[in-house]
């Protein structure tokens, strides 16, 4: 196997933002499920995520927009900074956030989720990263 190979069979790397608990565990259980994905670290604020993504370096952050502290928006600007090799998506309940999915996207989230998520454009956004990585050579 080459190292390329090697690299691309790891799991894809993921750590989740939300500042509820019970989304937090929907979302690692639902995740749990999903072959070739293994979530690395979990923070209920930006902050924490900040730390979080620093010590795990995972390959994808998904955040919630709208956290107490600092949001999701203001860790996605700190993430793009200072971590290339993380990338974003963005989680949002709120109805009517369209200017906010706007912000998220031209901050460089890859993707927004909506809130309740489903499986299916989960699994769709992990295939996405798969090949994303693929293409960059494992991310390396």
């Amino acid at each position: 196997m080459s190292d390329a190979q090697s690299i691309s069979s790891k799991p894809l790397s993921v750590v989740l933002v939300d500042d509820s608990r019970v989304v937090l565990t929907q979302l690692e259980e639902l995740i749990g499920s999903i072959d070739d994905v293994e979530v690395v670290g979990t923070a209920n604020d930006g902050a924490s995520a900040i730390r979080v993504i620093r010590e795990v370096q995972p390959d994808l952050a998904i955040l919630d927009i709208v956290m107490p502290g600092m949001d999701g928006l203001a860790a996605l600007r700190l993430i793009n900074a200072n971590f290339s090799h993380t990338r974003v998506a963005m989680l949002s309940s709120l109805a009517g956030a369209a200017s906010k999915a706007e912000e998220a996207f031209r901050l460089g989230a890859i993707q927004v989720i909506s809130k309740p998520f489903e499986r299916s454009i989960l699994e769709a956004l992990f295939e996405t990263e798969r090949e994303h990585r693929s293409a960059e050579g494992g991310g390396e």
